[in-house]
């Protein structure tokens, strides 16, 4: 918690979903790097996490992001809201020492 409360909150825009008091899911981003997206499993299929990421594609010109090659759920997710991949790494150099892909969209000029 301390990571969130100490690094999150005060240097990233956070945009939380809340039902009946419980926070259903969060997106945080700082620039054009999207850090955090997540929806809890019991609010999954509800379009949260559509509408949180909308809402951050509506303050930015560009959102890029890493996830794992191997979360395909995440990558099909991203890919449907017109992110593309432009890089993967064999994982040498994240926290987790996993195959990652970084995911990019830009806004349109129309």
């Amino acid at each position: 918690m301390v990571f969130f409360s100490e690094i999150v909150l005060p240097n990233e825009n956070v945009r939380i979903v809340e039902i009946e008091n419980d926070i259903a899911g969060f997106i945080a981003f700082c620039g054009d790097w999207l850090n955090h997206l997540y929806v809890h499993p019991d609010f999954w299929g509800r379009r949260f996490g559509s509408l949180l990421l909308e809402d951050a594609k509506a303050t930015s010109k560009r959102l890029q992001l890493w996830t794992f090659q191997r979360n395909t759920a995440a990558r099909a997710f991203y890919e449907r809201h017109q992110f593309l991949e432009v890089e993967r790494t064999d994982g040498a150099k994240n926290e987790e020492r996993t195959p990652d892909v970084r995911m990019v969209w830009a806004a349109s000029d129309q």
